[in-house]
């Protein structure tokens, strides 16, 4: 496959140089071998271009798996410290919900004893106050 158009090029020396080419002329040799010459360095720089961007997808898929293994460590890092912290809260509310347990016992022992006082004293007095009524009962029965 030729690069070059044999005819476009003797009509471009014929305009910018005035003479006329042919096909068998000695400078339409060395055109045809400067194509050949540029074709091989071409298909030269297309291997080393496809060999540079092989290299170069296989250091960015290297950088990916890095970067995705580095995020997956930072993120189990992460993990690892939000459930310390959470075990540290439920921890320090269990903690609180016990001391607000034990007061509530105090407060409801405190006010459980009292109550047993005042019915107590209420029961003694219903008690004494029944005595004397039923002594001041006796005493005018026996007049």
């Amino acid at each position: 496959m030729s690069l070059v158009d044999p005819k476009r090029l003797t009509a471009e020396v014929a305009a910018r140089h005035g003479f006329l080419l042919r096909e068998d002329d000695p400078a339409m040799a060395l055109v045809t071998m400067s194509e050949i010459v540029l074709g091989q360095v071409l298909d030269r720089a297309e291997l080393q271009l496809r060999g540079l961007l092989s290299e170069a997808e296989a250091a960015q898929e290297k950088c990916q798996q890095e970067t995705v293994f580095g995020v997956q460590q930072e993120m189990a890092h992460a993990g690892r410290a939000l459930r310390m912290d959470l075990q540290r809260e439920r921890d320090a509310a269990g903690l609180q919900a016990r001391e607000l347990a034990m007061r509530l016992s105090q407060i409801y022992s405190r006010s459980a004893a009292r109550r047993w006082v005042a019915i107590g004293l209420a029961s003694g007095l219903v008690f004494l106050v029944t005595g004397i009524a039923f002594g001041i009962a006796l005493v005018r029965l026996w007049r």
